[in-house]
């Protein structure tokens, strides 16, 4: 006898998942759980309610060791009402930032729940950091979104997200009569922090006239930074102009200092120190940019002053351990060569060579690096020199791009950037 499922009313046999779940079977008979794993989860994406995938998983899970988590999905099998093991399924996955698996079980508490106003806000998060803007909106628009303040502030930055700013302005004055509204003040500066990174938000936006699908354009108004380097070719976006993998070669990484030196030379800004995170990465690319702009370069350390000063990271991820620097002061700017934009950082820099999900530095090796004369390929070694050889190298490459035309947006819009113009506040803000 075929049972049917207890949620849906449904046949086993008629679930889209079944075929994932029979592919994660058969990993699992190979005791390849963590591949079973990776099967399973393509599957509870298509049937959250599909029961066999929880039994595979709790299965596959043990076979890792992996109890706690085990038992999260074995909770939920027992009880396909059980709200809180649907949640705290939903939240285990969005607290490790996989949030395309956090998505069906947020869904299903949802579901189960749609009077609990605090799964929709999750909800709305993780679909939003999966770039699924309107339909996130449409979780929070379950609810009276203007019943809660974190609801309504970020309803307000969706709509800016989508272009539908009739309500924005109103709703930002609403919320800070609210925060001014409270006594303590200890309370609001968080709260009244996020207002003032929204209204910044909705002032970029309104300078620009009909933004495009681009990075250069949408980073500039969610966290007012430059980016130096991106995919422009309008016949071939690739992820809204940022890259994928990207290999760097001293010659790209030359020619993004040159931008930045040239972008810094239009501004008002005074720079007179460059200096480098700890890492080696950063110290190579901290120097290279110090003899290109025929500065002092030097190591980052904090409690020093650091006044006027350019501060390098190779990875903003870098910038992590550096919560002093969250805050703009003593005419500071911060560089990061790569932005990965698939990891949450403390803060975005100022200005960004590139935004990529992987970098591969050229010291490090594993590139290929391809010879004209001949037509033939091969893989580059780890370059174990000094830094400041490294650097030299950097410098002494011949630029073929040449170009700053793509810096002219920033150049119109400066008063809006980080660390540059006079129309922000002192906070950088965190990237998401």
């Amino acid at each position: 006898m075929k049972f049917f499922d207890l949620f849906k009313g449904k046949k086993e046999e008629a679930s889209p998942a079944q075929e994932d779940y029979q592919n994660a079977l058969s990993l699992y008979h190979e005791s390849k759980f963590q591949e079973a794993l990776g099967a399973l989860s393509w599957g509870f994406r298509k049937d959250v309610n599909y029961q066999p995938l929880y039994q595979l998983s709790v299965d596959s899970l043990n076979g890792l060791g992996a109890k706690a988590e085990a038992d999260l999905f074995d909770v939920a099998q027992q009880d396909f009402y059980n709200f809180d093991a649907f949640n705290h399924l939903g939240q285990h996955f969005y607290e490790l930032d996989q949030y395309d698996l956090a998505i069906p079980f947020l869904e299903k508490a949802v579901e189960i729940a749609p009077n609990r106003n605090e799964v929709g806000h999750d909800l709305a998060i993780v679909l939003a950091r999966t770039f699924q803007i309107q339909k996130a909106i449409d979780a929070l628009e379950k609810y009276n979104v203007k019943a809660d303040f974190w609801d309504y502030w970020f309803w307000l930055k969706l709509k800016i997200m989508v272009g539908e700013v009739k309500e924005v302005e109103e709703g930002i004055k609403h919320l800070f009569g609210v925060i001014a509204g409270q006594d303590n003040e200890v309370d609001v500066e968080f709260p009244r922090q996020k207002v003032e990174e929204l209204n910044e938000m909705f002032l970029r936006f309104k300078v620009i006239d009909n933004p495009r699908n681009h990075i250069q354009e949408w980073h500039f108004i969610q966290y007012g930074c430059a980016i130096l380097d991106f995919f422009d070719d309008s016949e071939n976006f690739v992820a809204g102009g940022r890259y994928v993998a990207l290999w760097g070669s001293n010659q790209s990484i030359l020619e993004i200092i040159l931008k930045l030196k040239y972008l810094l030379s239009q501004t008002n800004v005074v720079i007179e120190h460059v200096k480098y995170l700890q890492d080696r990465s950063s110290q190579i690319i901290g120097s290279a940019i110090g003899k290109i702009m025929d500065l002092p370069s030097a190591s980052y350390i904090p409690n020093e002053q650091n006044n006027k000063c350019l501060i390098i990271a190779a990875n903003s991820l870098s910038f992590g351990a550096h919560e002093e620097l969250s805050t703009i002061k003593n005419n500071q700017i911060t560089f990061a060569l790569n932005h990965s934009w698939l990891e949450n950082a403390a803060f975005s820099p100022d200005i960004i060579g590139v935004m990529s999900q992987s970098y591969y530095f050229p010291w490090d090796g594993g590139g290929i690096k391809f010879n004209q004369e001949n037509g033939t390929s091969e893989t580059t070694e780890i370059d174990n020199r000094k830094p400041e050889i490294i650097a030299n190298l950097i410098v002494e490459e011949v630029a073929e791009n040449s170009s700053f035309d793509s810096l002219t947006f920033y150049f119109k819009n400066k008063d809006y950037l980080k660390g540059i113009g006079h129309k922000v506040n002192s906070k950088r803000f965190n990237f998401m």
